[in-house]
């Protein structure tokens, strides 16, 4: 019997995207008696006659729209079609009206094996999930040798430690697939892990590496001998850690990419993230710089107490603090999350449409300004900010180009609008079993 894997996009695109461990990890836990195939439309092109017995798909919440036609169009061939991810967890009724079944939160801990046993008796239905996170100690290894061309990857293997988050930001949709808190895999499984991957460089999926300082310099101190290249997200809070900072330089950590989100302390409170204390991100990147880490700084224009002067704040903010790059984007008030169930009371949710939720369009009533001086006060800071001057003279200031000339590179390259690794965040939220 065949299964076939889609993770749904609306072109593929070269040389733009990581390798992901959602639908290797679903392949992973699939029983030997299927024959699983995967389909990345991000890097190639989705070919609905392709036979097979059930399909399953995976999808952002942007994309969304395009699986939903695609599913139609198969079900009209006869093909049973299912769904997962965190759109699907998100709002898996929605969903269900487009799919023959959904699975919610992540495919480990039997609510996959239960789908597809009930696909066999002829009555699968309605919506599979397993109750309560899994345990990941004891994950079964990811068929990334099912991604049919690694060669159209940005050169990076992923690799998967920790799922979660302590924190519960409310516009983030991770805690709705994971739950709030921090699941951690043997130590000893992840380093055999690593010692597999063919690159050098490897792409941490997890939400927040250092959530637990105590697992994270046990991890670092085991890396060591490997040396690899290290990427990954974490919370600035990581810098208050010497021993954690100078265990993570020895592993060999290049790049990490930080939720800054604002330089208003009134918007970080809107959204629940008053633990970053903007008086202390100065301190905290020139903690990462001297141990030679690249820092990526992820951004949120027009939250509830932006206002018009934001904007010059924010560029002028991001040059005192010396980021070396920047991910800038327009709120989303993402299904699922807290933050879009106060918007939609709130009556602010401009469209329902979610291909527009991309970061680049407003789709949330700002609360301090008008939707005309949000779009062009951010269109100003992305002029700006991404100009090559302004790139030349943080590499100049920080000198983190002599220290990770390859990651400042691939900062320039990865993204021509944004000039940024602008969907890291989105990348390496496409993970394990989800």
């Amino acid at each position: 019997m065949k299964i076939r894997l889609i993770d749904v996009a609306p072109s593929p695109r070269n040389k733009q995207s990581f390798q992901t461990l959602t639908l290797p990890r679903v392949a992973g836990c699939t029983p030997s008696r299927f024959e699983v195939s995967i389909t990345d439309g991000r890097v190639e092109h989705i070919d609905l006659s392709e036979p097979a017995d059930l399909v399953g798909m995976t999808f952002s919440c942007n994309n969304s729209t395009h699986a939903y036609r695609m599913a139609a169009e198969l079900r009209a061939r006869g093909v049973t079609v299912v769904a997962g991810g965190v759109h699907t967890t998100a709002v898996p009724e929605e969903a269900l009206q487009h799919f023959d079944a959904v699975l919610t939160g992540e495919a480990e801990g039997g609510a996959w094996e239960r789908l597809l046993e009930d696909f066999e008796a002829g009555k699968m239905s309605g919506i599979y999930s397993n109750g309560q996170s899994p345990n990941i100690a004891n994950l079964p290894p990811p068929r990334l040798d099912l991604l049919k061309y690694p060669e159209r990857y940005i050169d990076f293997s992923p690799i998967e430690a920790t799922r979660g988050c302590p924190h519960d930001c409310s516009f983030c949709f991770n805690s709705s697939i994971h739950g709030l808190g921090l699941r951690t895999r043997p130590v000893a499984d992840v380093v055999e892990d690593a010692r597999r991957c063919p690159s050098r460089n490897l792409m941490f999926m997890d939400d927040n590496l250092c959530g637990k300082r105590a697992y994270a310099k046990e991890l670092f101190q085991a890396l060591i001998p490997l040396k690899k290249r290290l990427f990954f997200q974490t919370h600035l809070l990581m810098a208050e850690d010497d021993e954690l900072m100078r265990l993570a330089e020895a592993a060999g950590a290049q790049f990490v990419f930080v939720g800054i989100e604002s330089f208003e302390e009134a918007s970080l409170e809107s959204v629940n993230k008053s633990w970053n204390k903007v008086d202390k991100y100065k301190h905290y990147i020139q903690r990462f710089h001297d141990h030679g880490i690249f820092v990526s700084a992820g951004l949120i224009l027009g939250l509830d107490c932006d206002t018009p002067a934001t904007f010059a704040k924010t560029l002028d903010y991001l040059d005192e603090i010396g980021v070396d790059n920047a991910a800038v984007n327009l709120l989303i008030p993402y299904p699922g999350t807290s933050f879009h169930a106060q918007m939609k009371a709130e009556g602010r949710i401009l469209t329902e449409d979610t291909t527009k939720y991309t970061g680049f369009d407003i789709v949330v009533d700002p609360g301090a300004m008008t939707v005309e001086e949000l779009r062009a006060g951010y269109d100003e800071v992305l002029r700006k900010f991404y100009s090559p001057r302004r790139y030349g003279k943080t590499m100049l200031k920080t000198g983190m180009w002599r220290k990770s000339p390859h990651v400042y590179a691939m900062a320039w390259w990865r993204e021509p609008r944004r000039r940024t690794f602008s969907s890291f965040g989105k990348d390496i939220n496409r993970r394990g079993g989800e």
